[in-house]
């Protein structure tokens, strides 16, 4: 029994738990970096929670032999790294904590050249929430085997894509953003039962492209801010909305009742429902092939 406790915890560590700290300024106390990752040791479920306050963030998959690979710069005085897990349960949490305790803090100064590049495994299906504050986030999850999505973010320039099909099936895809610009791209390809998106004041681009599997329904509501969909041709779209002074510009569809239709909706094979709720700004529709 020991032995094989032996070698389980020696195949955990054989990546896992290392964390280097370097200095990277003439003020050592106050930029430091940190690299940290795991290797797959046969895990079946994963709940992953990514937090990074402030600064550049990199989200994408990880080499096969890995659960997750982190590498960090920041700011020691005002953060400090989270590298959590726990097999047992198959949570995972990585990223940064603010000093004084709170979830994220935007108003933390961020020193240039900040940065935290997340890799996660293609391999185990997972549940994940990515919260990111201010600054710039690229997020890759294309391959990824995502059973749902929760994304939250600050004052950022965010660029999230699904290159390639999500491995499983997804249960939901739900996008929160501030004072934000955020472009979400493919989202057929995340084959999610359900999408929502929720904005405050902002610039939004939401491209259903992709290889489509099933229908979906989508929810939106924004305060100030404008919003472009981008639908593929072939997807049947319907379109309700509830809006005040929020103009309305989409070419190719018919008013029906209380609800807009795309050409040859009732016809095609996987359709996506999609409720708005806005009150100032603009939704513009563009048509992709």
């Amino acid at each position: 029994m020991g032995e094989r406790s032996s070698r389980r915890g020696f195949r955990l560590l054989t990546v896992a738990a290392l964390a280097v700290a370097v200095a990277q300024s003439a003020d050592a106390q106050r930029t430091r970096s940190v690299t940290s990752a795991r290797q797959l040791a046969g895990e079946r479920r994963l709940d992953v929670e990514v937090e990074y306050g402030a600064g550049r963030l990199r989200v994408g998959p990880a080499g096969s032999s890995l659960l997750y690979q982190l590498e960090m710069r920041y700011n020691e005085q005002h953060f400090r790294p989270v590298t959590s897990y726990d097999r047992g349960s198959g949570r995972l949490k990585l990223g940064l904590e603010n000093t004084s305790g709170r979830r994220r803090d935007d108003n933390v100064r961020v020193d240039r050249g900040d940065y935290a590049n997340v890799s996660l495994t293609t391999r185990v299906p997972m549940d994940l929430d990515l919260a990111f504050g201010a600054g710039r986030a690229e997020v890759e999850l294309g391959g990824l085997a995502l059973t749902s999505l929760e994304i939250s973010t600050g004052a950022s320039d965010t660029r999230v894509s699904f290159s390639r099909p999500n491995r499983v099936a997804a249960r939901s895809v739900r996008v929160e953003a501030g004072a934000a610009q955020i472009r979400v791209e493919n989202l057929g390809n995340a084959r999610a039962e359900r999408f929502e998106f929720e904005g405050g004041l902002g610039e939004t681009t939401l491209d259903f492209g992709g290889a489509w599997s099933r229908s979906a329904t989508a929810s939106i509501e924004m305060g100030m801010g404008s919003v472009t969909l981008r639908l593929p041709r072939a997807l049947g779209v319907r379109i309700t909305k509830d809006s005040f002074l929020t103009s309305f510009d989409a070419p190719g569809m018919t008013k029906r009742g209380d609800a807009w239709y795309s050409r040859g909706y009732e016809a095609a094979r996987y359709k996506l429902d999609i409720s708005i709720n806005a009150a100032i700004g603009s939704i513009n529709v563009d048509w992709i092939d």
